[in-house]
């Protein structure tokens, strides 16, 4: 209906027609004429249409309808001229489906309603108004980006702030993903570039901008974005755990599912042989990491494979090892277009938890129990180091699964156990790529297995809850999520106060526990309610399900120990006792929080030294904007290639010796009970392996470390397949030098490929590459 308001004014015959936006004007023959001329219609056809036209329509018709009638004229004299005239006319719209369809702002007004549940009126509102912005606009056609957008703005302008983050689009500038596709990342030094890669990053963004606009609080996101929390993996917070330590035994009973349910793959019985039990594992660590966002590892690998080796040669037993070993190196199948991040934790004997417990062997039956197969454990182990020493087949090391052994008091004193330690030296002297898990020390458990990426599962937690055997704490679970505490910004923002410190470390602490309470909720509907998990929840023939959630540990880590005691007291850890013991303080102070949430939730929480890859750097470079020349850094200000010591390690380039280092940093593993590592650096010469060995036992009799490794810097000839220590601009064999060379060493948590020539060139971020250059590297001889 025409408002009454234009009823005053009208004229003898004059009509009016509503606009799209409910505006009324007053109808206008020579508008007609014009819009048809331009629209490529003759004057006359133009002329004819129009005077025909005013006997068509009547007072208070819609723009919308005159057109139609207007279009259904021009197609009865000239189709032709017909469809131009519509297209000239109608706002088109390019849909994320890939159509091209008519404007409605109808389509606007629902998805506000359904998206940001805004009431219908102001949908409606919102919705005119976009109309009228996009009706302005000279562009040929629409697209639902643009649209979006315009809308988005719309809302801001309305005040509608909480509607507008929930109705904002997710993704990337098309600057960024040029770049992507032509440069590549250096977010992740495991990931090369290739198109899998591209796709990964690019899926990445849309799920990390997904977390910060709508799963996470304000505070929460902002805390993130500022840099005094990060929460690491933001691309999988919402749909994945972390990382998971698997249990062998339980898919040589009951069969292999890849996609836990046997519908969408082939599903494999109980193996037979060695070869298809390895072959299991292979496939157990790279389908697993599709329901998992960080590392995947086996726990006594070695002890659950030995029954599978009875009555075999050392040749047949080496070949399997070398299947499992390739397979795990050259499955480039795995997220982003990666090897699978693998681990396995070995034992140089059978423990005592595991002496008398059935073992599973061939065709999933039980035979004896573990501790019956002491010499094919034996057998296996030898041919696993041979693998690994041998290398590949241009001689590199292989960098996968990170290889953890376990060593107790019996591997210095048993001689088997001793010759199988010192292949472990000789890999260390080789390739510098395993780690020493050390059970000597008094604090640790008889049960326990470590991760590269950090994570640490002890038996204690089974003790806690009664279970009747301390595997169901170490297996079949894992870390929910890695979540760490920027502890050099405390220490700027408290300018020396102690009690300040531990009042904004209080409120960091809030944050990590408001974000892992957030994560642990989204994981249980992830499993039970989307069941977006099938691998995780799949069950055996008694309904036993696979993934024990209920033990999965809750973890704040930290960065920047060193840098905080240092703006606190003013020396670094190893300069004075005051700047240690204060940093020890600290470190107790959030284990004790981690130990209270314990109590008041019933989950299973731990402290823990963050695999801080990328956050080292990040925290870094955000402290020295913010807080300028206060700012503690390592690396090169001028440049911006700087970072914080990892979690609670001592300087990589600090002038002490190789043992009062292990000893310092050791002195803090038993605090730090959901993971730790020290890494000791080695010099450019290849170390004597007896040398190496008779050092491993001082540390582990004499320090608190836990887990540790001796980390060689390679250098590997691609002419001549010699393989060196340091990073050298010469084969010493063939002279060979620039890209004929790759370089190798550890970047946190596990050893990788540097670069090409150059080891600036490579996937490591400016800031590894800067704590690469500081490390202090030991001679052992």
């Amino acid at each position: 209906m025409v408002s009454m308001n234009f009823e005053k004014t009208r004229g003898d015959g004059d009509l009016y027609i509503i606009k799209s936006d409910n505006r009324i004007e007053l109808f206008d023959l020579n508008k007609v004429v014009v819009s048809l001329i331009k629209s490529g219609i003759s004057y006359k056809v133009a002329c004819d249409i129009a005077d025909d036209l005013q006997y068509r329509i009547q007072d208070g018709i819609t723009t919308r309808s005159l057109r139609t009638i207007l279009i259904n004229m021009i197609d009865q004299r000239d189709p032709d001229a017909a469809l131009k005239y519509k297209q000239s006319h109608e706002m088109y719209v390019r849909t994320s489906r890939g159509t091209l369809e008519p404007f409605n702002s109808k389509f606007i007004e629902e998805s506000l309603v359904k998206e940001t549940n805004l009431p219908q009126e102001s949908a409606a509102h919102v919705a005119r108004e976009v109309e009228a912005k996009l009706r302005k606009l000279k562009v040929s056609y629409l697209t639902a980006p643009l649209i979006r957008e315009i809308t988005t703005v719309q809302l801001l302008e309305e005040g509608f702030e909480e509607a507008r983050s929930q109705y904002t689009r997710l993704g990337m500038p098309v600057y960024d993903v040029t770049k992507l596709i032509e440069q590549g990342s250096k977010e992740n030094a495991n990931l090369h570039h290739n198109p899998e890669t591209i796709h990964k990053f690019a899926g990445d963004q849309i799920i990390r901008e997904y977390l910060l606009v709508k799963i996470l609080p304000k505070n929460i996101s902002d805390a993130h974005m500022r840099g005094d929390i990060h929460l690491h993996d933001a691309d999988y917070f919402a749909i994945r755990p972390n990382c998971l330590q698997h249990d062998l035994s339980w898919f040589f009973k009951h069969g292999l599912r890849v996609d836990g349910t046997g519908n969408h793959t082939s599903v494999a019985g109980p193996p037979k042989h060695g070869m298809v039990a390895a072959l299991h594992a292979a496939k157990i660590l790279a389908s697993s990491q599709t329901n998992m966002a960080g590392g995947q590892s086996f726990d006594n690998f070695n002890i659950f494979m030995a029954p599978f080796f009875t009555g075999k040669s050392y040749d047949d037993v080496k070949q399997v090892a070398q299947a499992f070993v390739y397979e795990m190196n050259m499955q480039y199948v795995a997220r982003g277009g990666q090897v699978v991040f693998s681990n396995m934790d070995i034992d140089l004997t059978v423990p005592k938890f595991l002496q008398d417990i059935p073992a599973v062997g061939p065709k999933g039956k039980i035979s004896g129990t573990y501790g019956d197969y002491h010499d094919e454990l034996v057998m296996f182990t030898k041919a696993l180091l041979d693998v690994f020493l041998e290398g590949d087949a241009l001689g590199k090391p292989h960098l996968f699964p990170n290889l953890i052994v376990k060593v107790r008091d019996s591997a210095f004193k048993d001689r088997e156990q001793n010759d199988m330690l010192f292949k472990v030296h000789q890999l260390f002297s080789k390739y510098g790529t395993p780690y020493i898990l050390n059970l000597l020390p008094e604090w640790q458990h008889d049960a326990v297995n470590s991760m590269g990426c950090r994570t640490r599962l002890s038996g204690d937690w089974a003790d806690k809850q009664g279970y009747e055997n301390p595997m169901m704490s170490t297996m079949r679970t894992g870390n929910i999520h890695y979540n760490t505490v920027n502890l050099p910004r405390i220490a700027l923002e408290a300018n020396g106060d102690d009690s300040k410190v531990f009042e904004i470390l209080d409120s960091r602490l809030d944050l990590i526990k408001e974000a892992l309470v957030i994560k642990h909720e989204l994981m249980e509907k992830r499993l039970y309610q989307n069941k977006l998990l099938p691998f995780l929840t799949q069950k055996n023939a008694e309904g036993e399900e696979y993934y024990r959630f209920r033990d999965v540990t809750h973890t704040v880590g930290f960065v920047g120990l060193n840098e905080f005691v240092q703006a606190h007291t003013g020396t670094s850890l190893h300069e004075s006792v005051d700047a240690y013991d204060f940093g020890m303080d600290v470190l107790r102070y959030m284990r004790d929080w981690a130990e209270v949430q314990q109590e008041l939730t019933g989950w299973r929480w731990t402290l823990t030294q963050t695999p801080a890859e990328s956050t080292a750097g990040r925290f870094a470079k955000l402290d020295m904007r913010h807080f300028g020349d206060r700012a503690i850094v390592n690396g090169d200000r001028e440049s911006g290639a700087v970072y914080y010591t990892n979690s609670s390690h001592i300087k990589v380039d600090a002038d002490i010796s190789l043992f009062e280092r292990a000893k310092l940093e050791g002195n803090y593993h038993p605090v730090c009970n959901g993971g730790h590592i020290a890494h000791l650096f080695l010099g450019e010469g290849t170390p004597d392996p007896a040398g190496l060995m008779s050092l491993t036992e001082k540390l582990c009799r004499n320090t608190s470390m836990g887990l540790f490794d001796y980390t060689r810097d390679l250098t590997t000839c691609k002419k001549c397949t010699t393989v060196s220590g340091g990073l050298l601009n010469k084969c010493p064999n063939c002279g060979a030098s620039g890209n004929d060379l790759e370089y190798y060493s550890r970047i946190t948590g596990y050893c990788q490929r540097i670069g090409s020539g150059d080891i600036n060139t490579g996937g490591w971020n400016d800031a590894k590459i800067a704590e690469l250059r500081d490390r202090k590297r030991y001679c052992v001889n």
